[in-house]
């Protein structure tokens, strides 16, 4: 039972977040772009690693009660059902951290009990493998966090860091 391919996830997973960090950190929160604005963006991306990381299908929220933040503010599209328009609501950035602390930890908690065999599984319920849960969150994360850039630069006229393979030679 080899762990290879596991590693390399959580390697590309760790220079993921690391790049979400810097958004939630740095990026502006009350800049709108379609009628939302970037925390809420910011706070779907989040959402959406915690949701469906490791199993969609044998999801609960569990973190209301630590940030008070209703898991429907996660809904961006006012076409999708649930959506809060939430005028005026700017997520706070410290909720936003706490919020991602907690996804984090529980993806690299998932990640360490994880092999290379298991990733061709599909978890309880789901249809999808283990690894295609893992690679679409990437897909999704990008888009999110480069949107979250796109923000940023349009409000500040400067690009925040980005991490790519270099974040290990620093380490």
């Amino acid at each position: 039972m080899g762990s290879t391919l596991v590693k390399i996830i959580k390697d590309q997973t760790e220079i993921l977040l690391k790049n979400l960090e810097v958004q939630i950190n740095e990026a502006p929160l009350e800049v709108m772009l379609d009628n939302v604005n970037n925390s809420r963006f910011l706070f779907h991306a989040i959402h959406s690693l915690d949701r469906y990381f490791i199993n969609p299908h044998h999801y609960k929220y569990e973190v209301e009660n630590l940030i008070g933040i209703d898991e429907n503010l996660s809904i961006i599209s006012e076409s999708r059902e649930g959506y809060d328009a939430a005028p005026g609501l700017v997520i706070e950035r410290q909720k936003l951290l706490e919020y991602f602390n907690f996804v984090k930890a529980k993806i690299f908690s998932y990640l360490d009990n994880l092999t290379d065999e298991q990733l061709a599984e599909k978890p309880e319920d789901c249809p999808h493998t283990k690894l295609a849960l893992i690679l679409g969150q990437y897909r999704h994360l990008m888009f999110h966090s480069g949107l979250s850039e796109a923000v940023n630069f349009d409000a500040n006229g400067t690009w925040l860091e980005y991490t790519g393979f270099s974040y290990f030679k620093n380490k």
